[in-house]
């Protein structure tokens, strides 16, 4: 077979039994977990904004349960697709403006480029625009994300869009399983990026989301053509709008899946076309594959029967049952098997397990990829098992936290081998966890033998869960510790993994990034919850005002934290370098004291890491002079006293007598000593030193204020000389 003309091709339809097996890890979470996937959850805008799986946002389901929602509305939509054990659901019922995503990587062969993925959706009608409702989208990206095809490459599910075989009630919008496949033989020896994203409604109100499950496959058409048949089939793969066949440029058989066409028509390598037409939001996909008429397939059924036991088939032993078929032009892809007691398997080799004794016919119908098939029976013979059943408790009580395992449950002192069933033939491991309550079975093992089984329930115990932000900010500059980490529970342990790991105590410091794990503990029961994950991210503010430096303020008036240089909302004044107390806008300030300013971030409400040092001086703002001088040999009032002078050195002053002649003059009055006595040093009436009689002088003080403004002060001095 080979495949021309790659379009991209988006395949839509109902759901179908899909046969192929998956050529994709864990992409049908076969595993029970995301390993394979990329987990991410958000909001509408960006739904990748914070990596990894979150049980709010994603969640592995099992088979058997069915939605609440829908249930409500008196329909049926069960979590899992029809045929398999586990589906994802993508999102939750909470709305909030939230928004999800599960990524798939695949390396494209041959093998896998056909992508096929099921799922079902529950959307909430709010009533609104399209663009703002609750939606599910599928998108195939490149390695760098961006978008293979606008036209065929994204699939989008809201509610009210046509074509989606959906149901309606109430504000409730939801499908039953749909199937699409994607063609990725374009992209064969390249990587590309499935993306399944689910979004509540824009108003933040009305939630969306989505249960999925996928299977890779190879893009072909089966050709079938048994050795002992007089027609052929062609089979095209399942799933698209409309099929066009065509042999030589003209159509043949009818515009279905499959179609048979007689043999006698056509020899052998004969070359036939099949056009795929798919829906897409509207949008028209086709791809055009060929296939050539084979030889027919010739099949030798036979099958092998195991002796697990010392003692041949007994009761309540598995007993396996191998293939051995041979066949020619052609590949067995399906096996029936029936037991003869009323039970059947579709393995290539299962193992069976018969409950009572007896003679039993068992026989195998397989299959071949071109719609062949070959049939076969055998007698078997079983005995009764002598072994008896195990002796154990058969309610036993755990706590839920940490997760118990087969290995620790009670035995009774007896070797063991447990089973998820009563006919289980699959031995589960010792470290099988067992996370939810359930009942299991176990058996003893004797001589080779299984022997009837004892179901055991396993009831656990779990303290409520913790509630609390996945992630959560703090300031580095604050030093927070893991009792800054805001939860609700009764009583909170704090660990450093999700499972084992350290118990951490509270005044733990916080990492930046680092994620802290909290468990509820319930004394009652004396059990804790499953472990919470809190990512701590510390931010820091670099920024710092200006280097260290004094600020002075006048004396005349009363100075608050509001006058410091750099007062406004985002600064913070402490009265120490660590003091995590901010001082209120209205202390006041205090001569010869230190201040530290640290500015605050506006958007994360952090301060910078280094505080810049302020020290306040309060200075006087002008002089005060005082005009009596009396020379008498003693020291009071002995010279012209000018209050603060010194706080002004750059001044001169001179002094005039009632004459208007000049007796005295000094730059720098009041530094280092330099004052007036009452003794002349200038002009011509008296001598330099002399002391100056009694009587009224006239004073000229030409000073420099600190901001460097000129300011003059005149006026009378008295000198009262009696000595």
């Amino acid at each position: 077979m080979m495949i021309k003309n790659y379009y991209f091709l988006f395949l839509f339809f109902i759901v179908n039994l899909i046969n192929a097996q998956s050529g994709c890890f864990n992409v049908d979470f076969s595993e029970a977990n995301f390993d394979g996937w990329r987990p991410f959850y958000g909001s509408r805008e960006n739904p990748s904004a914070n990596k990894g799986q979150n049980i709010d946002h994603h969640m592995i389901m099992d088979v058997g349960v069915t939605d609440e929602h829908v249930a409500v509305c008196g329909g049926e939509l069960f979590t899992v697709p029809p045929g398999e054990t586990y589906s994802a659901r993508l999102g939750n019922d909470k709305g909030g403006n939230e928004a999800e995503r599960l990524v798939y990587d695949i390396n494209v062969t041959e093998d896998n480029n056909l992508f096929i993925y099921k799922y079902a959706v529950v959307l909430e009608d709010g009533g609104h625009e399209k663009d703002a409702q609750p939606n599910f989208e599928v998108k195939i990206v490149d390695e760098k994300g961006f978008e293979i095809d606008p036209l065929c490459g994204v699939y989008r599910v809201s509610s009210g869009e046509p074509n989606q075989n959906a149901n309606v009630c109430g504000e409730i919008y939801w499908t039953q399983w749909n199937t699409v496949g994607i063609n990725l033989a374009n992209y064969v020896g390249k990587k590309v990026s499935i993306e399944f994203t689910t979004k509540d409604c824009g108003f933040q109100v009305h939630f969306g989301y989505a249960y999925i499950s996928a299977k890779c496959s190879k893009l072909k058409i089966n050709v079938g053509v048994c050795s002992d048949g007089n027609n052929f089939t062609l089979t095209a793969p399942t799933g698209f709008v409309s099929y066009l066949w065509t042999y030589k440029g003209q159509v043949v058989g009818t515009p279905s899946q499959t179609i048979d066409l007689p043999l006698a028509d056509y020899p052998a390598g004969s070359t036939f076309e099949c056009l795929l037409t798919s829906f897409n939001n509207g949008n028209t996909c086709q791809s055009t594959i060929q296939a050539t008429l084979s030889s027919p397939t010739v099949i030798t059924p036979d099958f092998a029967i195991s002796k697990p036991c010392k003692v041949d088939y007994n009761t309540l032993s598995p007993i396996a049952f191998q293939d051995k078929t041979k066949i020619v032009s052609g590949i067995i892809n399906k096996w029936e098997w029936d037991f003869g007691d009323g039970k059947k398997s579709g393995l290539a080799n299962p193992s069976h397990i018969f409950e009572n004794s007896g003679d039993y016919i068992v026989s195998l119908t397989v299959y071949s990829d071109t719609g062949c098939s070959a049939f076969i029976s055998k007698p078997i013979h079983i005995e009764n098992n002598p072994i008896l059943k195990p002796d154990v408790p058969e309610v036993q009580t755990y706590c839920t936290y940490p997760v118990i395992t087969i290995a620790t449950l009670d035995t009774n002192g007896q070797e063991l081998k447990w089973f998820d069933t009563d006919l289980s033939t699959e031995e589960l491991p010792e470290t099988t966890k067992i996370p939810k309550n359930r009942d299991i079975y176990c058996a003893i093992l004797k001589d080779g033998c299984i022997g009837p089984r004892t179901k055991v329930t396993i009831v656990l115990n779990s303290a409520a869960p913790v509630i609390g932000d996945k992630v959560q900010s703090f300031c580095l500059s604050e030093e927070p510790t893991i009792a800054d980490l805001k939860v609700q529970g009764t009583q909170i342990m704090w660990y450093n993994a999700e499972e084992g790991g350290t118990q951490l105590n509270t005044s733990t410091p916080l990492k930046n990034n680092v994620t802290y794990y909290a468990s509820n503990f319930d004394p009652n029961i004396n059990c804790g919850s499953p472990r919470w994950g809190i990512k701590a991210v510390l931010n820091q503010n670099s920024s710092v005002l200006a280097p260290d430096f004094t600020q002075e303020f006048c004396s005349k008036q009363e100075f608050t934290i509001r006058d410091l240089n750099y007062y406004n909302a985002a600064v913070r004044y402490y009265s120490s370098i660590n003091d995590k107390t901010p001082l209120a806008h209205t202390t006041v300030l205090e001569n010869e004291t230190t201040y530290y300013a640290a500015i605050r971030d506006g958007e994360t409400k952090c301060e910078s890491d280094t505080r810049t040092v302020i020290n306040v001086k309060i200075l006087p703002c002008e002089v005060t002079i005082y005009n009596l001088i009396t020379i008498d040999n003693n020291t009071s009032n002995d010279h012209l006293e000018i209050q603060d002078i010194e706080y002004f050195p750059n001044n001169s002053i001179q002094i005039f007598n009632r004459f208007g002649q000049l007796v005295y003059k000094m730059s720098g009055y009041g530094i280092d000593q330099n004052y007036f006595y009452g003794r002349a040093n200038a002009g011509e009436v008296f001598r330099k030193d002399e002391k100056l009689p009694t009587g009224s002088y006239f004073y000229i003080l030409n000073y420099k204020k600190r901001d460097l403004t000129d300011a003059t002060k005149k006026g009378f001095l008295y000198i009262h000389n009696n000595g």
